[in-house]
């Protein structure tokens, strides 16, 4: 765009940080059914946990605290693993919303499993095993990048969503 502004420094268009968080325990992999409002942008969906960065907090950060607040597990800084970047520009259109998410994975042990709570106010938690994840009801983008999330690969990508539905994406496997 020459000579003006672009849609984020007009305030047209917001980018929202969030942190996207898979927590594996022996071959199982810890996911919420998005199942408890019915308005709920993600209802219905299966999804690792997550939520958005507050201010002036750094992605690790929050997701020590998003995993504490929808798991009730506490975790550690140390123990988060960063594996991925994903974009998705105008995933909430009404919005006006493009989500700049990054990826952690972490391996709980037995007692932190134990803490884990069954419902919270956006689902309910269910440890799924890793060879039944890809045949939940996912967002058609986590089809794409779960499968390298299961191989605790890194990753980066783009996902463009029209209407709910993915109309294309970019994923680029980092070695």
């Amino acid at each position: 765009m020459s000579g003006g502004q672009n849609a984020y420094e007009a305030g047209t268009q917001k980018i929202i940080p969030a942190v996207l968080l898979y927590a594996f325990y022996e071959d199982q992999i810890l996911m919420i059914h998005r199942n408890q409002n019915k308005k709920d942008f993600h209802e219905g969906k299966w999804n690792g946990l997550g939520g958005k960065l507050d201010l002036d907090e750094t992605s690790v950060d929050c997701a020590v605290r998003e995993f504490q607040e929808e798991s009730g597990c506490t975790t550690t800084a140390k123990q988060w693993t960063w594996t991925g970047q994903l974009t998705f520009p105008n995933f909430k259109p009404h919005k006006k919303e493009d989500w700049f998410v990054t990826v952690y994975l972490t391996e709980l042990s037995k007692e932190q499993t134990q803490s884990i709570i069954t419902q919270n106010k956006e689902g309910t938690l269910h440890w799924v095993p890793s060879s039944e994840l890809l045949s939940l009801n996912l967002w058609e983008g986590d089809r794409q990048f779960l499968p390298l999330v299961l191989k605790k690969s890194c990753f980066e990508g783009t996902f463009f969503y029209a209407e709910g539905k993915l109309d294309r994406f970019f994923l680029n496997p980092i070695h």
